[in-house]
């Protein structure tokens, strides 16, 4: 004999059944999407960097130029994109350019000498022009007329107005840090650590008296000076060294151990 229950669940001959209420609809609709959902991809960090590559050669044949490096990310396709940069440039130095060299903005400009352009056949002889605001697209200048055009964006490595540090590098305008890369905004600290923290050296804010002042080296009003402990002469006691008070006085001081 069958055992009939007032739920959904039937049970066969000769079975025990327990009776389980029936799930809500909403119920089934949740479990549902948990099941139907892919969630492999939550909460998923960014990629991984592969190492830096090479450093490419020096954009310039002579002078400053920019070399640049690359990395790339690796990453599945639920994880997001790698934090930082995938370029890196610095600045690349080479012997300096011989006398009468023709500088390098000066030399995009003449390749489009005898060509036409602004949509008519007629041709100009063209010059760098810097009175442009962006200071990184090929601006020229017509000779003898009173009219520029920009070519788009000047190579990289090309300065970004003459007799300044800047160097253009994909269209922005970057100064080196004292790490040799562009735009990275490092700065030497107190100490002239390159990145340092000021926490490389001592400073010490003493008055020290002492007779025999020397004269101050021209300009010593900006000159800055660290004593430090030198080595030891025949007679056992440290060198002198050379000491501003308050940047106002400098000192020959003498220290015995």
């Amino acid at each position: 004999m069958a055992v009939h229950s007032d739920s959904a669940d039937h049970c066969l001959l000769g079975t025990q059944c327990s009776l389980r209420p029936r799930l809500f609809p909403p119920l089934l609709f949740l479990l549902w999407i948990l099941l139907s959902c892919d969630l492999r991809g939550a909460a998923q960090g960014p990629g991984e960097w592969t190492l830096w590559g090479s450093w490419s050669r020096c954009s310039s044949s002579c002078g400053r130029g920019v070399s640049v490096r690359r990395r790339h990310c690796v990453r599945l396709p639920e994880e997001e994109l790698c934090w930082g940069d995938s370029h890196e440039y610095r600045v690349c130095q080479l012997p300096d350019c011989p006398p009468g060299a023709i500088p390098f903005r000066d030399l995009q400009c003449s390749l489009y000498n005898g060509h036409p352009v602004l949509g008519t056949q007629k041709t100009y002889q063209w010059v760098p022009f810097h009175g442009a605001p962006n200071l990184c697209d090929l601006n020229c200048l017509a000779e003898g007329h009173a009219f520029y055009h920009s070519f788009g964006r000047v190579l990289d490595g090309t300065p970004c107005t003459p007799g300044t540090q800047g160097l253009c590098v994909a269209g922005r305008c970057l100064s080196a840090g004292c790490d040799g890369l562009l735009g990275s905004g490092t700065l030497e600290d107190r100490c002239g650590l390159c990145g340092g923290a000021n926490d490389s050296c001592l400073f010490v804010q003493r008055v020290f008296r002492d007779a025999g002042d020397c004269p101050i080296p021209p300009h010593g009003l900006h000159l800055r000076s660290m004593v430090d402990r030198g080595p030891f002469n025949e007679f056992g006691s440290w060198e002198p060294r050379l000491l501003l008070i308050g940047q106002v006085k400098a000192r020959l001081l003498e220290a015995f151990p």
